[in-house]
Protein backbone atom coordinates (compact mmCIF):
# COMPACT_ATOMS: atom_id res chain seq x y z
CA UNK A 1 0.00 0.00 0.00
CA UNK A 2 1.65 3.08 -1.19
CA UNK A 3 2.76 5.43 2.26
CA UNK A 4 1.39 8.99 2.04
CA UNK A 5 4.25 11.42 3.35
CA UNK A 6 3.20 14.12 6.13
CA UNK A 7 1.47 17.59 5.34
CA UNK A 8 3.99 19.77 4.35
CA UNK A 9 3.49 23.51 6.65
CA UNK A 10 4.07 26.80 4.78
CA UNK A 11 6.13 29.02 7.50
CA UNK A 12 6.38 32.73 7.31
CA UNK A 13 5.49 33.13 3.37
CA UNK A 14 4.62 36.31 1.82
CA UNK A 15 3.68 36.89 -1.40
CA UNK A 16 1.79 33.05 -1.98
CA UNK A 17 -1.10 32.51 -3.96
CA UNK A 18 -1.32 29.68 -3.91
CA UNK A 19 0.17 26.22 -3.60
CA UNK A 20 -0.24 22.18 -4.27
CA UNK A 21 1.79 19.03 -3.66
CA UNK A 22 1.92 15.43 -4.25
CA UNK A 23 3.55 13.75 -1.04
CA UNK A 24 4.92 10.33 -0.64
CA UNK A 25 7.28 8.49 1.63
CA UNK A 26 9.80 6.35 0.78
CA UNK A 27 12.78 4.62 2.93
CA UNK A 28 11.14 6.66 5.54
CA UNK A 29 11.48 10.07 4.23
CA UNK A 30 8.96 12.95 2.77
CA UNK A 31 9.09 13.14 -0.79
CA UNK A 32 7.15 16.25 -2.16
CA UNK A 33 6.43 17.14 -5.33
CA UNK A 34 5.78 21.06 -5.01
CA UNK A 35 4.21 24.14 -6.97
CA UNK A 36 4.20 27.19 -5.46
CA UNK A 37 2.27 30.03 -7.56
CA UNK A 38 3.22 33.86 -6.62
CA UNK A 39 2.19 37.41 -6.56
CA UNK A 40 4.20 39.60 -8.91
CA UNK A 41 6.86 41.17 -6.95
CA UNK A 42 9.01 39.65 -4.14
CA UNK A 43 7.93 36.79 -2.26
CA UNK A 44 9.66 34.03 -0.07
CA UNK A 45 8.82 31.43 2.69
CA UNK A 46 10.72 30.27 5.56
CA UNK A 47 12.51 26.65 4.71
CA UNK A 48 13.55 25.93 8.19
CA UNK A 49 12.36 22.56 9.65
CA UNK A 50 13.23 20.16 12.52
CA UNK A 51 14.34 17.60 9.83
CA UNK A 52 17.11 17.95 7.54
CA UNK A 53 15.53 18.85 3.87
CA UNK A 54 17.26 18.60 0.01
CA UNK A 55 14.89 20.42 -2.52
CA UNK A 56 15.80 20.43 -6.40
CA UNK A 57 14.17 23.63 -7.88
CA UNK A 58 13.19 22.47 -11.58
CA UNK A 59 11.26 25.08 -13.09
CA UNK A 60 10.79 28.80 -12.48
CA UNK A 61 8.93 31.38 -14.57
CA UNK A 62 9.00 34.84 -14.59
CA UNK A 63 11.88 35.51 -12.77
CA UNK A 64 14.57 33.95 -10.23
CA UNK A 65 13.93 31.22 -7.39
CA UNK A 66 16.72 30.85 -5.06
CA UNK A 67 17.53 30.12 -1.23
CA UNK A 68 18.76 32.87 1.10
CA UNK A 69 20.53 32.60 4.37
CA UNK A 70 19.05 36.36 4.94
CA UNK A 71 15.98 37.72 3.11
CA UNK A 72 17.33 40.92 1.51
CA UNK A 73 20.63 39.53 0.73
CA UNK A 74 20.83 37.47 -2.66
CA UNK A 75 22.88 34.43 -2.71
CA UNK A 76 26.45 34.62 -4.99
CA UNK A 77 25.96 32.54 -7.70
CA UNK A 78 27.40 32.88 -11.32
CA UNK A 79 23.78 30.41 -12.92
CA UNK A 80 20.35 32.12 -12.43
CA UNK A 81 18.46 29.28 -14.13
CA UNK A 82 16.52 26.11 -12.51
CA UNK A 83 17.81 23.10 -12.11
CA UNK A 84 19.70 23.84 -8.98
CA UNK A 85 19.76 21.94 -5.75
CA UNK A 86 19.82 23.31 -2.06
CA UNK A 87 20.83 21.24 1.36
CA UNK A 88 19.30 22.65 4.55
CA UNK A 89 20.14 21.08 7.69
CA UNK A 90 17.95 20.87 10.69
CA UNK A 91 16.59 24.47 12.18
CA UNK A 92 18.69 26.26 9.61
CA UNK A 93 16.96 29.56 8.99
CA UNK A 94 17.53 29.70 5.24
CA UNK A 95 14.37 31.21 3.02
CA UNK A 96 12.85 30.53 -0.20
CA UNK A 97 13.39 33.89 -2.17
CA UNK A 98 11.62 34.66 -5.59
CA UNK A 99 12.26 37.86 -7.71
CA UNK A 100 9.23 38.28 -10.04
CA UNK A 101 8.64 34.62 -10.44
CA UNK A 102 4.98 33.53 -10.86
CA UNK A 103 5.50 29.74 -10.56
CA UNK A 104 8.21 27.61 -9.35
CA UNK A 105 7.97 23.78 -8.96
CA UNK A 106 10.33 21.52 -7.12
CA UNK A 107 11.30 18.18 -5.23
CA UNK A 108 11.44 18.25 -1.85
CA UNK A 109 12.72 15.94 0.82
CA UNK A 110 12.62 15.80 4.57
CA UNK A 111 14.33 13.61 6.78
CA UNK A 112 15.99 12.67 9.92
CA UNK A 113 19.54 12.43 9.51
CA UNK A 114 19.76 8.97 11.46
CA UNK A 115 18.38 7.45 8.74
CA UNK A 116 19.94 8.81 6.27
CA UNK A 117 22.71 7.24 7.86
CA UNK A 118 21.38 4.22 7.63
CA UNK A 119 20.64 4.50 3.97
CA UNK A 120 24.39 5.32 2.96
CA UNK A 121 26.23 3.63 5.89
CA UNK A 122 29.96 3.16 5.31
CA UNK A 123 29.50 5.99 2.51
CA UNK A 124 27.46 8.70 5.01
CA UNK A 125 29.88 11.89 5.37
CA UNK A 126 29.08 13.80 8.39
CA UNK A 127 30.88 16.31 7.81
CA UNK A 128 29.04 17.19 4.97
CA UNK A 129 25.68 17.20 6.37
CA UNK A 130 26.74 20.31 9.38
CA UNK A 131 26.51 23.33 6.58
CA UNK A 132 23.72 24.65 3.80
CA UNK A 133 24.23 23.81 0.57
CA UNK A 134 22.55 26.60 -1.64
CA UNK A 135 23.03 26.72 -4.90
CA UNK A 136 24.36 23.72 -6.49
CA UNK A 137 23.91 22.39 -10.12
CA UNK A 138 24.75 19.26 -10.59
CA UNK A 139 22.64 17.08 -13.61
CA UNK A 140 22.72 14.39 -12.51
CA UNK A 141 20.91 15.28 -9.50
CA UNK A 142 18.59 16.99 -11.87
CA UNK A 143 17.81 13.98 -13.51
CA UNK A 144 17.00 11.93 -10.62
CA UNK A 145 14.32 14.61 -9.07
CA UNK A 146 12.78 14.33 -12.39
CA UNK A 147 12.33 10.98 -12.33
CA UNK A 148 11.02 11.23 -9.04
CA UNK A 149 8.79 14.27 -10.01
CA UNK A 150 7.30 11.81 -12.82
CA UNK A 151 6.48 9.14 -10.13
CA UNK A 152 4.83 11.28 -7.91
CA UNK A 153 2.21 12.22 -10.44
CA UNK A 154 0.72 8.42 -11.05
CA UNK A 155 -2.27 7.72 -9.82
CA UNK A 156 -1.72 4.17 -9.75
CA UNK A 157 -0.42 1.60 -7.42
CA UNK A 158 3.07 1.24 -8.13
CA UNK A 159 5.76 -0.42 -6.31
CA UNK A 160 8.12 1.00 -3.42
CA UNK A 161 11.08 0.02 -5.03
CA UNK A 162 11.15 2.46 -8.12
CA UNK A 163 10.93 5.32 -5.63
CA UNK A 164 12.97 3.97 -2.92
CA UNK A 165 15.87 3.78 -4.99
CA UNK A 166 15.62 7.08 -6.67
CA UNK A 167 15.41 8.58 -3.33
CA UNK A 168 18.68 6.94 -2.05
CA UNK A 169 20.67 7.41 -5.48
CA UNK A 170 19.94 11.54 -5.39
CA UNK A 171 20.95 11.61 -1.29
CA UNK A 172 24.08 9.52 -2.03
CA UNK A 173 25.25 12.11 -4.86
CA UNK A 174 24.92 14.71 -2.79
CA UNK A 175 26.55 13.27 0.62
CA UNK A 176 28.70 9.89 -0.14
CA UNK A 177 31.83 10.70 0.85
CA UNK A 178 34.71 11.63 -1.83
CA UNK A 179 36.94 8.46 -0.38
CA UNK A 180 33.90 6.27 -0.84
CA UNK A 181 32.91 6.50 -4.31
CA UNK A 182 35.84 5.07 -6.30
CA UNK A 183 35.66 2.34 -4.72
CA UNK A 184 31.49 1.61 -4.77
CA UNK A 185 30.71 2.98 -8.06
CA UNK A 186 33.13 0.42 -9.94
CA UNK A 187 32.33 -2.72 -7.92
CA UNK A 188 29.64 -5.24 -8.47
CA UNK A 189 28.11 -8.05 -6.86
CA UNK A 190 30.42 -11.30 -5.60
CA UNK A 191 28.96 -14.40 -7.11
CA UNK A 192 27.39 -15.13 -3.83
CA UNK A 193 26.08 -12.04 -3.39
CA UNK A 194 24.85 -11.77 -6.19
CA UNK A 195 23.03 -15.51 -6.29
CA UNK A 196 22.04 -14.87 -2.97
CA UNK A 197 19.88 -11.51 -4.01
CA UNK A 198 18.58 -13.12 -7.18
CA UNK A 199 17.35 -16.08 -5.50
CA UNK A 200 15.54 -13.83 -3.19
CA UNK A 201 13.86 -11.46 -5.47
CA UNK A 202 12.87 -14.37 -7.26
CA UNK A 203 11.33 -16.10 -4.23
CA UNK A 204 9.48 -12.29 -3.42
CA UNK A 205 8.61 -11.72 -7.36
CA UNK A 206 4.80 -11.14 -6.47
CA UNK A 207 4.88 -8.93 -3.81
CA UNK A 208 6.34 -5.31 -2.64
CA UNK A 209 9.78 -6.11 -2.20
CA UNK A 210 11.70 -3.18 -0.15
CA UNK A 211 15.36 -1.78 -1.10
CA UNK A 212 16.33 -1.93 2.48
CA UNK A 213 15.37 -5.81 2.05
CA UNK A 214 17.94 -6.60 -0.98
CA UNK A 215 20.24 -5.04 0.67
CA UNK A 216 20.20 -6.51 4.13
CA UNK A 217 20.37 -10.11 2.04
CA UNK A 218 23.83 -8.28 -0.05
CA UNK A 219 25.47 -7.90 3.32
CA UNK A 220 25.59 -3.73 1.80
CA UNK A 221 23.96 -0.53 2.68
CA UNK A 222 20.95 0.37 0.14
CA UNK A 223 23.21 2.84 -1.77
CA UNK A 224 26.11 0.62 -2.11
CA UNK A 225 23.73 -2.18 -3.21
CA UNK A 226 21.97 -0.48 -5.89
CA UNK A 227 24.92 0.20 -8.09
CA UNK A 228 26.59 -2.71 -7.38
CA UNK A 229 23.16 -4.57 -8.35
CA UNK A 230 23.72 -2.42 -11.53
CA UNK A 231 27.28 -3.04 -12.22
CA UNK A 232 26.84 -7.18 -12.30
CA UNK A 233 23.23 -7.01 -13.82
CA UNK A 234 23.47 -4.19 -16.29
CA UNK A 235 20.06 -3.08 -14.90
CA UNK A 236 18.76 -1.55 -11.87
CA UNK A 237 16.69 -4.17 -8.66
CA UNK A 238 13.52 -2.32 -10.06
CA UNK A 239 14.09 -3.11 -13.85
CA UNK A 240 14.96 -7.14 -13.08
CA UNK A 241 12.07 -7.60 -11.20
CA UNK A 242 9.50 -5.61 -13.91
CA UNK A 243 11.04 -7.67 -15.82
CA UNK A 244 10.70 -11.11 -14.38
CA UNK A 245 6.92 -10.25 -13.97
CA UNK A 246 6.85 -9.74 -17.80
CA UNK A 247 8.31 -13.10 -18.72
CA UNK A 248 6.12 -14.73 -15.89
CA UNK A 249 3.00 -12.87 -17.90
CA UNK A 250 4.23 -14.15 -20.94
CA UNK A 251 4.53 -17.77 -19.96
CA UNK A 252 1.08 -17.37 -18.56
CA UNK A 253 -0.44 -16.17 -21.74
CA UNK A 254 1.39 -18.11 -24.17
CA UNK A 255 1.63 -21.48 -22.54
CA UNK A 256 -1.09 -21.65 -20.32
CA UNK A 257 -3.37 -19.65 -22.38
CA UNK A 258 -4.34 -16.76 -19.87
CA UNK A 259 -5.85 -13.80 -20.56
CA UNK A 260 -3.81 -10.26 -20.34
CA UNK A 261 -5.89 -9.06 -17.23
CA UNK A 262 -5.59 -12.79 -15.63
CA UNK A 263 -1.72 -12.78 -16.62
CA UNK A 264 -0.81 -9.28 -15.33
CA UNK A 265 -2.32 -10.02 -12.32
CA UNK A 266 -0.67 -13.60 -11.78
CA UNK A 267 2.09 -11.76 -12.41
CA UNK A 268 1.56 -9.02 -9.70
CA UNK A 269 1.11 -5.95 -11.47
CA UNK A 270 -1.48 -3.70 -9.48
CA UNK A 271 -3.66 -3.04 -12.87
CA UNK A 272 -3.61 -3.26 -16.16
CA UNK A 273 -2.93 0.25 -16.95
CA UNK A 274 0.56 -0.63 -15.17
CA UNK A 275 1.11 -4.09 -16.84
CA UNK A 276 0.68 -2.79 -20.47
CA UNK A 277 2.96 0.21 -19.60
CA UNK A 278 5.36 -1.78 -18.75
CA UNK A 279 5.67 -5.13 -21.30
CA UNK A 280 5.79 -1.84 -23.65
CA UNK A 281 8.87 -0.48 -22.51
CA UNK A 282 10.17 -4.10 -22.03
CA UNK A 283 9.07 -5.86 -25.18
CA UNK A 284 8.45 -3.20 -27.57
CA UNK A 285 4.79 -3.91 -27.80
CA UNK A 286 1.24 -3.81 -26.18
CA UNK A 287 0.44 -7.37 -24.65
CA UNK A 288 -2.20 -7.75 -27.47
CA UNK A 289 0.60 -6.89 -30.25
CA UNK A 290 2.99 -9.25 -28.72
CA UNK A 291 0.02 -12.15 -28.34
CA UNK A 292 -0.60 -11.21 -32.00
CA UNK A 293 3.50 -11.76 -33.48
CA UNK A 294 3.46 -15.31 -31.58
CA UNK A 295 0.95 -16.60 -33.11
CA UNK A 296 -1.51 -16.35 -30.04
CA UNK A 297 -5.26 -15.75 -29.90
CA UNK A 298 -8.34 -16.13 -27.73
CA UNK A 299 -7.46 -12.66 -25.59
CA UNK A 300 -11.07 -13.33 -24.46
CA UNK A 301 -11.82 -9.13 -25.30
CA UNK A 302 -8.63 -8.01 -23.48
CA UNK A 303 -7.68 -4.40 -24.89
CA UNK A 304 -4.37 -4.33 -24.07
Amino acid sequence: MRKRAPDLPIRAAHGLVDRSYVGRMWNGIGVYCVSTYTSPGKSWQSLASEQATVAVILEQQGGIAEPRKRLNAPTPRVRYDAGHTMYIPPNADIWAFGDSTNLVRGVRMRFEISNIESLLHEEFDLQKWSEPVLVLYDERIREIAKLIWEECQTEEERPQLYGESLTVALLSCLFRSSQAQPRVSQVGLSRIQLKRTVEYMQASLLRDVRLKELASVAGLSPSHFGRAFKASTGCTPHRWIVQRRIQLAQRLMRESGKSIVIASQMAGFANQSHFTKAFRAIVGATPRAWLHDVGVEGTRGDLA
